[in-house]
């Protein structure tokens, strides 16, 4: 397969070109949908049950007690357990995968409606895909990429869009200067950059409007930044873009391009699945926390039972920790911390048809749009091609405009966003699914949390450690990759190795 297009390439392309230029969810009817729906519903039993009177069992006495069974969760309890110490997870959902959820809508085609793809340097997930027996394909990328704006929507072979050259220049601009101001922001400990209290006093919006950009290169800026984070670029502190530079290995074209090059067989969801059948003690599911009581042996209380132990991982995401009730409380500082971490607003959706029509004209699926509600969209065909799927992505605003819209309504709209890319057929699916991260109680958000301005430079250091014997991890914990799936596992083995050595 030739030119093979990852999931934000379409966007880097921009800065690759300006650098030649200088020389230098909705109708719940398919089966998609259905199953979708009905995750939906038995999470809602959950939270419900969790809100009744407690009715305790009995005890549950363990070395460590695991709070979530996303990768972050089950990889912490895989290390726990092969070092000898006893463990047990607890998932609040009725399933395991966290932020992977994978439904089969027919035989040989999975959709992901969570977390996705790998790519180059993300050694850690990779390696953990093959050691579990699952296979790695590259996304589908072949043919001409379609580029809509203002009204007209254009097609274009290779690296180049059709953007103005001057916007192209100054996207390259942009990039070039964001990874020059990463090489001096320390991975682990972003807040001791130089410079760190006048970035992380200002948006990333801010910082490009200073530029004075043309409105098409802000356009494509800010297209990228809600790929990176499913969010506006005035929602998030410069300086927490700049460490989610430096953390994914210095250059910003990784976050939107190459980093999403590769998907998993059978959908990523698959890894927790796995994980979890290697644990001696079954993932309790369906079994949301209601308190944490700090002590030296630490107790969790659950609707059915409590649960002590003598070190506990929190692997959910900084807003359902924020909400969690500790006794005694955390201190203040992590109290303010977790308030101050608001999640993404994305919506993924997932378009299935008879076959992937799109390629007949000899399109890659690939959009990048300034009309919402979907504005990027990608081929997410199973490999043999046998049907068509299109994955598109409603970020920030376009994502929270779509909150208030009934399933349907949702459905709709979303059809005539691909058919204004691919005429008619593509109001006409086999099935259709989306996933409104921000109304699963559990997660509240997508791509995961981000820091406003002044967090990290008043906060940062405050919270970098455990507080006692409770330790937190996940994606959005992990500076080396925030965020994406290999983030989580290198969280989970972090937060695992204190906990051994503690123990």
């Amino acid at each position: 397969m030739t030119d093979r297009m990852s999931r934000r390439r379409l966007l880097s392309r921009a800065a690759v070109a300006g650098a030649a230029a200088t020389g230098v969810v909705g109708a719940r009817a398919t089966g998609a949908g259905a199953a979708v729906e009905n995750a939906r519903a038995r999470t809602r039993s959950s939270a419900t049950a969790a809100s009744e009177m407690v009715d305790v069992v009995s005890d549950v006495e363990v070395d460590v007690i695991v709070i979530g069974a996303g990768l972050a969760g089950l990889t912490a309890a895989t290390a726990v357990q092969k070092a000898g110490p006893s463990v047990v997870v607890l998932e609040a959902q009725d399933r395991v995968g966290g932020r992977t959820y994978d439904v089969e809508v027919a035989e040989g085609v999975v959709v992901e409606l969570g977390g996705e793809w790998t790519g180059p340097g993300q050694t850690r997930v990779q390696a953990l895909a093959k050691e579990l027996g699952m296979k790695l394909f590259p996304a589908y990328a072949e043919g001409k990429n379609l580029y809509y704006r203002q009204g007209e929507l254009k097609s274009y072979s290779g690296d180049i869009p059709p953007a103005a050259m001057d916007a192209l220049i100054e996207v390259e601009q942009i990039i070039s200067t964001l990874n020059e101001m990463a090489k001096s922001v320390p991975v682990k400990t972003p807040w001791e950059a130089a410079q760190a209290g006048v970035w992380d006093s200002q948006t990333v919006a801010s910082w490009i409007a200073d530029g004075r950009f043309t409105d098409e290169a802000t356009f494509l800026g800010q297209v990228a930044i809600r790929g990176v984070y499913g969010e506006e670029a005035s929602q998030i502190s410069l300086m927490d873009l700049l460490a989610e530079v430096a953390g994914v290995g210095g250059d910003f074209n990784t976050a939107i391009g190459s980093a999403q090059s590769t998907r998993f067989a059978g959908g990523p969801q698959e890894m927790s699945k796995r994980l979890a059948k290697r644990l001696d003690r079954p993932v309790v599911l369906s079994a949301p926390v209601l308190s944490i009581e700090r002590g030296k042996v630490a107790t969790v209380q659950t609707a059915r039972r409590s649960y002590r132990g003598r070190q506990v991982i929190v692997t959910v995401p900084k807003a359902v920790t924020a909400v969690l009730r500790f006794h005694p409380a955390l201190p203040p500082a992590y109290g303010q911390y977790l308030q101050r971490q608001p999640s993404g607003s994305a919506v993924k959706i997932q378009a299935v048809y008879e076959t992937p029509f799109w390629r007949d004209d000899a399109l890659s699926g690939a959009v990048v749009s300034d009309t919402g509600p979907i504005e990027v969209v990608y081929d997410n065909s199973p490999p043999d091609g046998r049907r068509g799927v299109l994955v598109g992505f409603a970020e920030g605003n376009q994502g929270r405009a779509l909150f208030r819209l009934s399933d349907a309504a949702r459905r709709t709209a979303v059809l005539a966003s691909l058919a204004r890319y691919f005429g008619p057929r593509a109001q006409t699916t086999m099935h259709y699914a989306d996933m409104v991260w921000a109304r699963e109680p559990y997660t509240g958000g997508a791509y995961g949390s981000f820091n406003p301005p002044g967090v990290l430079t008043s906060l940062g250091a405050a919270v970098a450690g455990p507080v006692g014997n409770i330790h937190f991890a996940g994606a959005d914990y992990s500076p080396e990759w925030p965020g994406y799936m290999e983030g989580a596992i290198r969280s989970g083995e972090a937060a695992a190795a204190k906990v051994i050595a503690s123990l």
